[in-house]
């Protein structure tokens, strides 16, 4: 077989071949396909599979079906407390009109630019109502549902389903940071204020309680001390009134004695008495 046949041979092939390959396509597990004709549609296909079309006439556009995530651009939005805040939030969606979705926003980059634009306007609303409060505290998921609810039903229109919206981060603008921080640092240092003078004061109140006690145990100490001091010089008193009863001089004697013995326990102590005075009755003897 010479060139110029095997040329007439292989230029119909090759356009066999072309058209056959033109005229299949696979549609994966992870996509739903729309044919279109002429950019008309003409089928959407769900399920997983080989399947044909007519080449040069017929295309074909497939999406996933899983769900896609994307970050969502930052937003400053002012609170309800006149709080300024830069919030960054996180989405995820799946496509679930396909031949909506074809006709809206083409694909997913159009998606994701409908979806911002969705965001900024309900988000901004949305937090336009709380507190930075809220926004810190448990009530921030109550918040991102409330954002997610709102765009999922706007999103209907471009046959999607926003499945999940988180507010990832919230900073403060740096204006504001260093005012607010200052403004805490100064709450903390008078709530420490406050705790310092309510121990203070319990402090007071326990050290009252206790000298108040002393003063009473103190009180109770010397009234039992005098009346046993009491009962001790009583129970002399009758002893020596049996002593003297006995013998009178002896007690006498002992008396001086003990009177000797207080008035001279001093070495310094010097007395000037009359020789005949009834105190040295007993030195003369």
């Amino acid at each position: 077989m010479n060139p110029k046949s095997l040329i007439v041979f292989a230029i119909p092939a090759l356009v066999i071949i072309g058209v056959l390959f033109g005229s299949v396509f696979v549609v994966q597990q992870t996509q739903q396909t729309l044919v279109l004709e002429f950019g008309k549609l003409v089928r959407v296909i769900k399920s997983p599979g080989l399947y044909f079309k007519i080449p040069f006439i017929q295309d074909v556009r497939s999406y996933d079906t899983r769900i896609l995530d994307f970050d969502l651009s930052s937003i400053a939005a002012t609170l309800a407390d006149q709080k300024r805040l830069l919030v960054d939030t996180f989405a995820r969606y799946r496509i679930v009109d396909p031949t909506l979705f074809y006709r809206t926003v083409f694909n997913e980059t159009g998606a994701e630019q409908r979806l911002r634009i969705l965001n900024q306007s309900i988000a901004l609303g949305v937090l336009g109502k709380v507190t930075l409060t809220d926004v810190l505290s448990p009530k921030r998921e109550a918040i991102s549902k409330d954002i997610r609810n709102q765009m999922n039903v706007a999103a209907k229109a471009f046959g999607i389903e926003v499945v999940d919206l988180q507010l990832r981060r919230t900073d403060l603008p740096a204006q504001n940071s260093e005012a607010i921080f200052n403004r805490m640092i100064s709450e903390r240092n008078q709530e420490a204020q406050e705790f310092r003078s309510q121990g203070d004061e319990i402090a007071q109140e326990i050290k009252a309680t206790a000298d108040k006690e002393r003063t009473i145990i103190l009180a109770e100490a010397n009234k039992q001390s005098e009346i046993i001091r009491g009962q001790g010089d009583a129970y002399v008193t009758e002893k020596a009134a049996k002593i003297y009863g006995k013998d009178p001089q002896f007690y006498d004697f002992y008396r001086s004695l003990n009177a000797y013995k207080a008035a001279l326990k001093d070495d310094t102590t010097t007395f000037i008495l009359s020789p005949k005075e009834s105190f040295f009755k007993y030195m003369h003897r």
